[in-house]
């Protein structure tokens, strides 16, 4: 009985790791569009907002699944990557990742359907899925470009909180949020570099090959820059008559 536990706890967290639950934390970027459109104390607003996180959690789940299955063979190679996989490391077996996939698609179906209606938020997380298999399939191996589709796939979970709530954003807003994703993405690069060493970083992402330090540092000086600019129009223009504002709603639907 004490066996039996142990082997299913294996298991559980085994696919706990598959799902990559730890990378979810991206998703809260859903809730940023009810504080600036100042509908924070809209509690009508929440029930939608939070079955909207948990689909967009799916769709990661999702990407990152499809991913593993792809890159399963080549995953075998790569001692370090077998400690992270489950799927190339045999802790799960094949079949499993393709019941996780049929569920959570079946998942996000029905809730579309019946519980969250709605069209833009369905385009949305349509986005996020084939933002992450471009980004896995052409992108990542390629410098600065991997920072834009990154970059992009967090931008497409901040506007899905705007479709859900239908607000109307300010335009520099939306660049304010691409280019925090951007300093984020290279605040990150800059880290596995300073922290794992070139040669590390290169074994754990290719890309890290065409990245140094003084470039990347550059590189954020320039978007620390911009996003100061942009952030202080959008302060500034908030109060005004020439806000550039828009409606994601009137675009997809």
């Amino acid at each position: 009985m004490f066996q039996f536990k142990i082997i299913m706890t294996s298991k559980i967290r085994s696919v706990l790791q598959l799902l990559r639950i730890r990378q979810y934390y991206k998703n809260f970027l859903i809730f940023v569009a009810v504080f600036f459109s100042r509908k924070i104390f809209y509690h009508n607003l929440y029930f939608d907002l939070i079955l909207g996180f948990i689909l967009l959690c799916c769709a990661s789940s999702f990407n990152y699944i499809i991913n593993d299955i792809i890159d399963v063979e080549n995953d075998k190679k790569h001692q370090e990557k077998l400690k992270k996989k489950p799927l190339a490391s045999g802790e799960l077996p094949m079949y499993v990742a393709v019941l996780l996939i049929i569920a959570i698609v079946g998942f996000i179906a029905f809730s579309l359907v019946f519980l969250i209606p709605n069209i833009s938020l369905m385009v949305m997380i349509i986005f996020i899925i084939l933002t992450g298999q471009l980004y896995n399939h052409f992108f990542k191996n390629y410098a600065f470009v991997d920072i834009l589709v990154l970059s992009t796939g967090y931008l497409w979970r901040a506007l899905s909180g705007v479709v859900i709530i239908d607000a109307t954003i300010s335009a520099w807003l939306f660049l304010a949020i691409f280019e925090i994703a951007m300093f984020l993405s290279i605040a990150k690069r800059k880290g596995d570099l300073l922290y794992l060493g070139k040669d590390k970083a290169i074994e754990h992402k290719k890309v890290y090959d065409q990245y140094s330090l003084k470039l990347l540092e550059q590189f954020h000086v320039l978007i620390a820059g911009s996003l100061f600019m942009t952030y202080s129009l959008y302060l500034i223009l908030k109060f005004s008559l020439f806000e550039p504002t828009i409606n994601l709603q009137e675009y997809i639907v």
